[in-house]
């Protein structure tokens, strides 16, 4: 947690497209994991096939989305507001994993859903007496954290089938030729000048994404997306805090009248809903 509470600040401190942040991030911390999952590879290649590889190219394509509108969201709303509502994704956990593992949540659970959803439009409407542009960034906040859903559920489903440095070659590869597309398409420029912005990328891929990402992704073989999911919480926190001391960024209004009643419900739906499946 106090690595992936260090990516809003790295983010913010950046000054290069979204999407060259990501596609660095990624690609410095999948060289970093090329030997080891050519080593797997190599041990034991039953497992993977061109169908497997497939699937995980597509978990890779809600990475990179997920990473592309968050980012994207620090460049029109605060760090607090977008930290918050991109952690909201335990709330999307629970719904895919209603409709595509048939995994119900009792009342409580229900509840506390509504009550994180009432608690991120609290946030949402803190930021929009600050600024009118902050709904675009709320939205890439929220998108963002749909994606990291169906991205947490891929990997608890794939992960017991295959190591985790193979699986985190096959989807932060698809990730980044993703990345590469939407560069494409938005003409954004991928190699920075600034040697500084490197650094940052570094820092990115040592901290958050291998300290963060992969050790959430080799926690998934071993629990349930749900506890992995609500320990991001502490993320919100961290990032807050972070960019108050380093970055003299004063939460706005809203986040912080509705960042409890988030937490709170998050809370309800991965720890008191008692998840069970039909």
């Amino acid at each position: 947690m106090l690595a992936v509470s260090t990516a809003a600040i790295f983010i913010k401190l950046s000054g290069s497209h979204p999407v060259a942040i990501a596609f660095w991030r990624l690609l410095i911390a999948w060289l970093l994991i090329l030997p080891f999952a050519v080593r797997d590879l190599r041990r034991d290649d039953t497992v993977m096939n061109w169908r497997m590889a497939g699937r995980l190219l597509v978990v890779g394509v809600c990475l990179a989305l997920h990473f592309t509108m968050w980012i994207w969201s620090f460049q029109y709303t605060s760090v607090a507001s977008s930290v918050l509502l991109v952690t909201t994704h335990p709330v999307f956990v629970a719904l895919m994993a209603f409709f595509l593992f048939d995994e119900r949540l009792k009342l409580v659970g229900v509840l506390g859903m509504l009550l994180a959803l009432f608690g991120s439009a609290v946030v949402l409407g803190g930021d929009l007496t600050e600024t009118g542009s902050s709904l675009t960034g709320n939205l890439l906040a929220v998108g963002g954290a749909l994606m990291a859903g169906a991205y947490i559920l891929a990997g608890r489903r794939f992960r017991r089938k295959v190591s985790l440095p193979v699986y985190a070659l096959f989807v932060y590869g698809g990730a980044m030729a993703a990345l590469l597309a939407f560069a494409v398409y938005l003409e954004a420029p991928i190699i920075v000048r600034d040697p500084v912005e490197y650094l940052i990328f570094g820092a990115l891929a040592l901290g958050p994404m291998l300290l963060g990402h992969t050790v959430m992704n080799w926690a998934l073989k071993y629990v349930s997306p749900t506890v992995v999911s609500v320990s991001l919480l502490a993320e919100p926190i961290g990032s807050t805090a972070l960019a108050y001391l380093i970055l003299n960024e004063i939460p706005f209004t809203g986040a912080l009248l509705g960042a409890p009643i988030v937490l709170l419900g998050i809370y309800l739906v991965a720890r008191r809903g008692s998840i069970k499946t039909s």
